[in-house]
């Protein structure tokens, strides 16, 4: 290593701590998974709903929350709310909280109600201050070098809204394929900004720029197949479809089988499916906002499966979970 290379390590060392934080880690975890729960929180008793919180789009950051009732969304629009991440077990350590405010809410059936909030004033607690800081000045940094590399992303997101992400992110989020037919398209990519809103309800957040977004607006019907842990090199790989039209199936490097509902094409090694009819897409500037219904829901085989977290999530882990002790 040259002295220059040396000079920036030495310095990056100084300013952001002496290891860089990972933007995100992929974990294998049984599905769902129970190391986080997820409280709303505000006036009232806190309701735990770690089993339906999703993001509708990043920029502006919208988090959806699905709600068994309506009856008090007086209430929800005018109070202070949180959403708090804790540890699953009996301590429930806080881990980080993100202040919620009401913007939109549309009524699901049976009575459910999707509720749409704004982000404010996020909160870190996974490290002390000092280092909570020192990885956000990271990120930023990271964040610079990009705008002005060669590929800029797409989208830009504010520091506050990006804070907010990464606490969203301390509870893991699975990871899924999306199978999509209309005619003789189709294609086969994967997401993990989804997630179940309510209990027959699922949504998935799919950039405006997806090339697969024409093809779910005008089938309005998606498999979803889970992703063994042992499959996330191909998970990555079948990314590059998001800029694709159609895909040829026969040329996909494994091997396809027919959802039991919809007929969709999905891989043989899914470890679950569920098979969906979009029943509203909405846009939400940066996302597309897909509200879907499940029709049916089967599970296919056992096993772990690809989760994505943010590195403060793999560092609190780290810390939870002491090294065996050596003899």
């Amino acid at each position: 290593m040259n002295l220059q290379k040396r000079l920036r390590r030495r310095l990056a060392a100084l300013a952001f701590g002496p290891q860089e934080l990972s933007p995100f880690c992929n974990l294998g975890l049984p599905d769902p998974q129970v190391d986080i729960k997820v409280w709303l929180v505000g006036r009232g008793a806190p309701r735990d709903v770690t089993g339906q919180n999703v993001i509708a789009a990043t920029r502006p950051l919208v988090v959806g929350i699905g709600l068994e009732d309506h009856g008090d969304l007086n209430t929800i629009s005018q109070n202070r709310l949180d959403l708090e991440f804790r540890e699953g077990n009996p301590a429930q350590t806080l881990l980080g909280k993100i202040g919620v405010r009401l913007v939109d809410a549309l009524k699901l059936e049976r009575g459910k109600l999707l509720c749409l909030f704004r982000t404010h004033r996020p909160v870190n607690y996974c490290r002390p201050k000092s280092q909570v800081w020192r990885r956000y000045l990271h990120s930023a940094y990271a964040q610079w070098r990009k705008e002005w590399g060669p590929y800029p992303p797409e989208i830009r997101m504010v520091a506050s809204e990006l804070h907010a992400l990464f606490i969203f992110y301390i509870c893991p989020r699975p990871v899924v394929l999306v199978s999509v037919v209309d005619g003789e398209a189709g294609s086969i990519f994967p997401m993990d900004l989804i997630g179940p809103i309510g209990c027959r309800h699922f949504s998935i957040a799919l950039h405006t720029s997806s090339k697969a977004l024409p093809l779910i607006d005008r089938s309005r019907r998606i498999a979803l197949s889970s992703v063994p842990v042992e499959r996330i090199p191909l998970a990555y790989y079948l990314g590059k479809n998001h800029n694709k039209a159609s895909v040829d199936w026969a040329s996909l490097p494994f091997s396809i089988t027919t959802s039991s509902a919809l007929g969709l094409p999905i891989p043989k090694f899914s470890l679950r499916v569920r098979e969906m009819e979009v029943a509203e897409l909405r846009y939400m500037a940066s996302h597309a906002f897909v509200i879907c219904r499940v029709l049916e829901e089967y599970a296919v085989a056992d096993g772990l499966q690809f989760f994505q977290a943010h590195g403060f999530y793999e560092e609190w882990r780290k810390q939870a979970i002491p090294l065996p002790s050596t003899p």
